[in-house]
């Protein structure tokens, strides 16, 4: 297989959605997946092309906040 993976950068100003902690998002593709990850806790968010998003803590599922993404 072969995998693409953009390297990962965080967001300034983000606070993390899951634990509130601020600059603690990172930001990277993955396969044409944008992934939005914690790097303080389990938070992981998941957004495909086709705008379905998956939302996860690494240990359990919770509801997902749609987010666009637009190409310039």
């Amino acid at each position: 297989m072969n995998h693409k993976t953009t390297p990962k950068r965080f967001v300034a100003g983000a606070r993390c959605p899951e634990c509130k902690a601020m600059d603690t998002i990172v930001c990277f593709y993955q396969d044409d997946v944008f992934i939005r990850e914690c790097v303080e806790c389990d938070f992981v968010e998941r957004i495909t092309d086709d705008e379905t998003v998956e939302a996860e803590p690494k240990s359990s599922v919770t509801p997902a906040q749609v987010i666009k993404i637009k190409e310039l």
